[in-house]
């Protein structure tokens, strides 16, 4: 008997194991039809390494001047021109990308983390902790998220550590929301009801049981918001609230290079440009995401 009950429990998770390749290869199937997603992927892997190989890709260190090659036009020597120091700009957009990528990156990854708790809590237990998550989430929400983040970087000065806090709270209400409605949605379930029953603690059922059924709002959401952090991060280090020259920033890159967009036009094309292409292809990343994970978003 006990080798007959071993067997179907056995076959019960190897069948719950085929169900989630399946879904899982089902999910890739339909995110390889779309193309712009895929060729969006493949933009964010070349960001990633030349983040990550930036001394291995640059021609030139990121502080290198040379003043008698000031405002130098693309050429076979510097692909993408010199800024007002003899600068290469090539070199330096490589090495942004790493302070790009790290602000948007790590700023999600912290509201992401902060907005799924808070989100738990008010979703599971309800009542007076629903209420008071839920209205400081309204309260955050009615604050645009540039004018909150410009608010917040004022006040704890430049920097790369304040650059994520200020750009990351914003980011907060968005995933508690979300993660609060995909508990009310799922909490009733008779697979939760069947953990009560066995005496699974709340902190096991949200984890285990909950959780893993959230997650593809919360990876949508956290694609797109890595595209909108980097965004602001750029607007903040443009204002000078964010990461200050001599950083090679791609935001800070555009604000010491606004003084000379009427004469010298590639000091200020080539940062915004990359801005605009990483932030295209985290959105179109994210919308492919979506629409791979649950199809009947889709229009």
């Amino acid at each position: 008997m006990a080798n007959q009950s071993d067997t179907k429990i056995f076959e019960q998770e190897e069948q719950v194991v085929l169900k989630k390749q399946s879904q899982f290869r089902e999910i890739m199937g339909r995110f390889a039809k779309n193309k712009l997603a895929i060729a969006s992927l493949v933009i964010i892997f070349i960001l990633i390494i030349m983040a990550v190989f930036a001394e291995q890709i640059a021609p030139y260190g990121p502080d290198d001047q040379d003043l008698s090659r000031r405002f130098t036009y693309p050429c076979a020597e510097f692909l993408l021109g010199t800024d007002d120091y003899g600068r290469d700009i090539l070199s330096r957009l490589i090495y942004g990308a790493r302070y790009s990528l790290s602000v948007g990156l790590i700023s999600v990854s912290f509201s992401c983390l902060i907005g799924v708790i808070l989100g738990c809590i008010a979703g599971f237990y309800g009542q007076v902790a629903d209420n008071i998550i839920m209205r400081l989430v309204d309260i955050v929400l009615a604050i645009p998220n540039i004018l909150l983040a410009l608010s917040i970087a004022s006040a704890l000065g430049p920097g790369l550590g304040n650059l994520i806090v200020a750009v990351g709270i914003g980011a907060v209400p968005g995933y508690a929301r979300i993660v609060r409605a995909s508990i009310l949605s799922v909490k009733q379930m008779e697979y939760i009801e069947a953990a009560r029953s066995i005496g699974a603690s709340d902190v096991r059922i949200i984890t285990r049981h909950i959780l893993p059924n959230c997650l593809a709002p919360i990876i949508v959401q956290a694609t797109m918001s890595i595209a909108v952090a980097i965004l602001s991060a750029a607007s903040l280090s443009f204002l000078g609230l964010g990461i200050t020259p001599p950083t090679p920033e791609w935001g800070s890159m555009l604000s010491a290079g606004r003084a000379y967009i009427r004469d010298f036009w590639p000091v200020v094309t080539f940062p915004g440009m990359m801005i605009m292409i990483t932030v295209f292809a985290f959105n179109i990343l994210g919308d492919g995401l979506r629409d791979a994970l649950d199809p009947k978003l889709k229009v």
